[in-house]
């Protein structure tokens, strides 16, 4: 019996232990770490099951084929990595990491961790959904790419340190238990065009879902994310701090969409922080009921060295707009420039939109709660008097102690007035309808959407992750006080829910946004041919056709003898609504000798599964 349980300690030991690729430049998948592992991992394509670190060596590069799934078992397991590593996934086929305990507090496994001899371009993770690790992705002096992935309920989804430079680009990363991402001593990342979702679900401060220091050189550059709070009144957007000596921060935060947060942007420090923090869209921020300690849109608390730019934003409906805060009694405070047009610098000339910041009744934009003299010229408070303006900001004038905000000149434009903003669905097109009072050196629209496409990044119970894409581009009147009413059609080939806005720009590159409309498309419910347009025409129509199920789809052209003329389709093709050309004469749409008809009468029929139709349509020459 005890050489029994000896060989079963033994065993047990070796099924459970560590393993260290052999650094001989071996190039491995998971089917080759199963037959080399010795237990820790097992299983076959697609499904694998790892109980204990992987470490890959520096000469070896381990990569994981799309369509993989692999659990991991035990607080050790994951990968470490001084090589190369891919885990890249497609769109159709993403690769999923996943534990076999649900724990998101303490996270179930160790995750993936970049060290610093692993080669940056070849360590990347895309179309991949990383859920219940501890770490999503660690890097300490390395500089992979995550992008296009899912990271859910990890309890740290990205944690950057010592000097990396990673790319984190077309994320979703929701619920983590403490940060989003977070980065220090020395993380110069590349974040953008992420969605970062009711992170910090442990509801502590300063746990934020993306939080910049304090050690090192933090400069991030943190563009075109939409960083959405809503659930934990704790969280905040983007903190950056700079409170131990030797740190600082010269960051550039641009073009996110911030709310439903604790705050929208803090920044913190006793050394320097010099963010230029320009074109975002800040607002409701005022999820935590504690005035006193949150609820800035933007809030600059420390010494003279926190001097960060803040140009080209919109800051409404927090429970302040931006607030400036002392941060060592008797040192000069923050020197915050919200708009400087007496300088020669033109990144600093204001054309912030502040307005709306409410608490009660009373208005918060702008609160100066230093000594200091703060420049905030050349700004949109949305009200165009003086004393209008002077009864939105907190400073000097209404405490002598306080220093003086300059706000004039401010802008006194008649801003574009918007009146409405609709969307109707008729036939296969959306039709955007907006019309303006007023305008304003109003450059045009971009139309902008969200599409009910899918991706890799499912939540449970929530939608998939979407982004904004700009469709078209509609000119605007310039300056004009008429009543001007705008469409926009956009063809719709998947069913839906559509969503919409508008971004109006002035000439001098200055935007603000439309509220958002929302209209649900339902697919085709029969099969349908439609009459061509233009008909008759000459040369080039349009045969537009229905699907409600997807189908081998077949669209000839016949002459009225019955001969056929071209076959302009012949493919599988997916449910919704299409449409094709057809040219009287030019190159033909299958590859055929070019086409040169003559007038007359001629045929076109769609063969869809079991249906058939046919239309008339006339060349006219």
């Amino acid at each position: 019996m005890k050489k029994l349980i000896i060989l079963f300690i033994l065993l047990s030991s070796q099924l459970f232990a560590q393993y260290i690729t052999p650094n001989t430049g071996v190039n491995w998948n998971l089917d080759d770490l199963v037959t080399n592992s010795g237990g820790t991992v097992t299983g076959t394509f697609p499904n694998y099951a790892i109980n204990n670190k992987v470490t890959v060596s520096a000469q070896d590069r381990i990569y994981i084929l799309p369509g993989s799934a692999v659990t991991f078992s035990g607080s050790a397991s994951g990968f470490e990595i001084f090589g190369k590593f891919l885990a890249v996934g497609t769109p159709a086929d993403t690769i999923r990491f996943s534990a076999s305990v649900h724990d998101s507090l303490g996270g179930s496994f160790n995750g993936f961790y970049f060290r610093e001899s692993s080669v940056d371009s070849a360590c990347i993770i895309s179309y991949t959904r990383i859920e219940y690790a501890y770490y999503g992705l660690r890097c300490l002096g390395a500089s992979p790419t995550l992008s296009h992935s899912y990271l859910w309920k990890c309890r740290r989804g990205a944690n950057l340190s010592s000097d990396s430079h990673p790319v984190i680009t077309n994320n979703r990363i929701e619920r983590s238990y403490e940060y989003g991402i977070t980065m220090t001593t020395g993380c110069s990342p590349l974040i953008e065009y992420n969605e970062l979702i009711n992170n910090n679900s442990q509801n502590t401060s300063p746990k934020n879902q993306i939080s910049i220091g304090t050690q090192g050189n933090n400069s991030p550059t943190i563009r075109y994310n939409i960083i959405q709070g809503g659930m934990f009144n704790r969280t905040g957007g983007i903190s950056i701090s700079t409170l131990i000596s030797g740190s600082s921060s010269s960051s550039e935060i641009a073009h996110n969409e911030i709310y439903d947060n604790s705050f929208g942007i803090a920044l913190q420090g006793s050394n320097p922080i010099t963010s230029y923090i320009h074109n975002n869209l800040i607002y409701d921020n005022n999820i935590n009921p504690d005035v006193m300690t949150s609820g800035s849109g933007i809030n600059a608390y420390g010494t003279a060295v926190v001097a960060p730019i803040i140009t080209r934003n919109k800051i409404s409906g927090n429970w302040w707009g931006i607030t400036i805060q002392i941060g060592i009694a008797g040192q000069p405070g923050p020197q915050v420039n919200l708009g400087n047009i007496e300088n020669t610098d033109t990144t600093d000339d204001g054309r912030n939109i502040i307005s709306g910041n409410i608490q009660g009744t009373d208005v918060y934009d702008l609160y100066n709660n230093t000594l200091e003299t703060v420049y905030a010229q050349n700004n949109d408070w949305e009200v165009y008097d003086s004393l209008s303006i002077e009864n939105h900001i907190y400073h000097f004038k209404d405490d002598s102690t306080l220093g003086l905000v300059i706000f004039i000149p401010f802008s006194s434009s008649i801003p574009v007035e918007l009146t409405s903003f609709t969307a109707e669905y008729i036939n296969d097109e959306v039709v955007l309808n907006w019309r303006t009072a007023t305008e304003t050196n109003n450059s045009g629209f971009e139309v902008e959407r969200i599409s009910p496409r899918l991706s890799p990044y499912q939540g449970e119970g929530g939608e998939a992750g979407r982004g904004w894409e700009m469709i078209s581009f509609v000119e605007g009147r310039g300056t004009t006080t008429e009543l001007t009413e705008y469409y926009y059609k956009d063809k719709i080939i998947n069913p839906g829910k559509y969503v919409y806005r508008l971004k109006q720009i002035d000439f001098d590159g200055s935007f603000s946004y439309s509220n958002e409309v929302e209209i649900d498309v339902a697919g085709p419910k029969d099969f349908a041919l439609y009459q061509n347009y233009p008909n008759p025409f000459n040369p080039t129509t349009t045969i537009k056709f229905a699907l409600p199920v997807d189908s081998r789809v077949k669209i000839n052209v016949y002459n009225s003898l019955g001969q056929l003329v071209e076959t302009l389709v012949d493919k599988e093709m997916e449910s919704g609504y299409h449409e094709v050309n057809f040219s009287a004469k030019g190159g033909s749409a299958s590859g055929g000798d070019a086409l040169n008809l003559a007038s007359g009468v001629y045929l076109y029929q769609l063969l869809a599964s079991e249906h058939v139709a046919v239309k008339k349509m006339l060349l006219l020459k």
